[in-house]
């Protein structure tokens, strides 16, 4: 089983092009093991990007059609990755730490040198269910999204993109 579970913050200060409802809490959840943080109060200081979780995890679901291997780096924590391993139609999700070499971007397709599985391993999801969840989770974002921005944000036309991209 995978679970996404996040919950935006409007922010009324929002000026131009930018997206209202970016950050909130935001979580997943495979076996028993997760990862974020999902509170019913609103505490900024435990607040993450919600939008760029949604974002990466699309091009991690993207990459995985043809490839077998994903890094999605938490850009919150220096060393910490997300690592997806597919096997046949199987994922393995592991919470792992790892140098990031200069230039490394928030998405790998390469293992990380000094990899380490100091926290959970291969926690294992079909690769249809973990789909699944993220697109359905990304789209019900979306619809939020739109109630408080501009429908041609970029934003939004970049989630929308991915998910159209992934269901091809």
């Amino acid at each position: 089983m995978f679970k996404i579970s996040y919950k935006l913050f409007e922010n009324e200060n929002v000026e131009g092009n930018e997206l209202n409802g970016a950050d909130g809490y935001f979580q997943f959840e495979i076996d028993n093991e997760t990862y974020g943080i999902f509170i019913t109060e609103e505490i900024d200081d435990f607040s993450v990007s919600v939008y760029w979780w949604m974002y990466y995890l699309l091009e991690a679901v993207l990459i995985l059609k043809t490839e077998r291997y994903v890094l999605i780096s938490d850009i919150e924590k220096p060393s910490i990755w997300i690592e997806l391993k597919k096997e046949k139609d199987v994922v393995g999700i592991s919470k792992v730490s790892a140098d990031k070499p200069k230039g490394s971007g928030a998405i790998e397709t390469k293992k990380m040198p000094n990899l380490m599985y100091q926290y959970w391993k291969e926690k294992r999801v079909t690769y249809e269910d973990l789909k699944k969840e993220v697109i359905d989770k990304t789209k019900l974002y979306v619809e939020e999204l739109r109630i408080l921005n501009n429908e041609n944000n970029k934003y939004i036309l970049s989630l929308k993109r991915l998910i159209l991209e992934i269901e091809k």
